[in-house]
């Protein structure tokens, strides 16, 4: 009997493991976007703002979408399914020195937008990828 306790507690503990794990919001089903800086996007004629990668499980859309208000991603979010919204907004971003004034505006808009709407939202360098991700979602987030 003394052998079966410790292997019931490290079953136990495993799934408790694999249970968090599984929680856990995954980028890949969750909605990436990368932060175009405007000045960027004026050499080729683009929008500025949060260009979305489009992924087969989010809605369609006839464009590309680019976000470019924090209420913008917010109604962009909803509009997802809810797996989708589970899995949260990832951000890739460039220099900091690449955006301007207002533009670390949107993002500091969209990172409280995040905390009150409660959307998990993960944000990392383009140089810092793939293992660069800091989450922002919750109160003691940078």
């Amino acid at each position: 009997m003394r052998l079966r306790t410790p292997y019931v507690v490290l079953m136990l503990v495993f799934f408790a493991c694999l249970s968090a794990a599984a929680d856990q919001p995954d980028r890949a089903r969750g909605v990436s976007v990368h932060m175009l800086p405007k000045r960027v996007a004026d050499l080729d004629g683009q929008k500025p703002g949060f260009v979305v990668s489009y992924a087969d499980y989010l809605q369609p859309e006839s464009n590309q979408p680019v976000l470019q208000s924090a209420k913008e991603v917010l109604a962009f979010m909803r509009k997802q399914n809810r797996t989708v919204q589970e899995n949260g907004l990832w951000i890739v971003t460039t220099h900091p020195d690449a955006y301007s004034e207002p533009e670390n505006v949107l993002l500091t808009d969209v990172k409280a937008m995040c905390r009150r709407e409660h959307i998990p939202l993960f944000i990392a360098r383009g140089s810092e990828l793939p293992d660069g991700w800091h989450r922002y979602d919750q109160g003691n987030a940078p």
